[in-house]
């Protein structure tokens, strides 16, 4: 819908650091809510080439509760409008609303917006982490982040591949014990193990399922002949 604010009143933008820009409504002095685009068009079928809006979903917003009457009585419509702003242009909006509840689905959550932010810069904390570990063959480091169940699982996946790309037999009790519910880590574990054998001419006894040489004939640990 066409630029609907007859009071000229500019939009105020606030900068609130990690939090990202913040609008107030020009007609009710609200906070507006940061809203995503649906994948389909409305209104003038144009778009608005992004993928969000800030939208003033105050219901006791003057701009909202007038716009039902002002929609009857000019196009016989039982529709409304809320106060919009496009976060390129800056210019104040308008976007119908066809009930009082009408596009709250879509308000993006700005407190988990930040945790997801938070959850990434940790993500990318421990992949710079693992790098460094690798890079100084430290295999302390990679294996706590293995065994850290609340880290990402690609950060997990990552560092199983690194004891296996290491292939230090330290690093075989650690993956040995992994207990894990997706196979996608599970699979990356044996594979890191069948490479950590095979550069150390070792395998696992079949009755103690300790580390012994591939060439032994009786196991070390359980004497067990093989």
């Amino acid at each position: 819908m066409s630029n609907s604010n007859s009071s000229g009143t500019a939009p105020s933008k606030k900068n609130k650091g990690t939090g990202g820009d913040q609008y107030i409504c020009p007609h009710c002095s609200k906070k507006m809510n940061k809203w995503q685009v649906p994948p389909f068009n409305f209104s003038d079928g144009l778009g608005w080439c992004t993928d969000h809006l800030y939208i003033c979903f105050n219901d006791q917003c003057v701009f909202f509760k007038n716009s039902w009457g002002h929609m009857d009585a000019n196009y016989g419509q039982s529709m409304g409008y809320r106060a919009m702003i496009h976060p390129d242009s800056k210019e104040n909006m308008a976007i119908p609303a066809g009930s009082v509840d009408a596009m709250k689905g879509n308000i993006l959550d700005e407190i988990q917006e930040a945790k997801d932010r938070e959850s990434i810069e940790k993500r990318n904390k421990a992949m710079a982490r693992l790098t460094d570990a690798f890079i100084a063959k430290e295999i302390e480091p990679i294996i706590d982040i293995l065994l850290a169940g609340d880290e990402w699982l690609s950060v997990r996946l990552k560092a199983a591949q690194m004891l296996g790309d290491m292939k230090d037999l330290r690093a075989m009790d650690a993956l040995l014990n992994v207990e894990s519910e997706h196979e996608t880590i599970k699979e990356q574990i044996r594979k890191s193990i069948k490479k950590i054998h095979a550069a150390n001419y070792t395998k696992e006894c079949p009755y103690c399922a300790e580390v012994i040489k591939q060439r032994a004939k009786i196991c070390k640990h359980c004497n067990k002949e093989l």
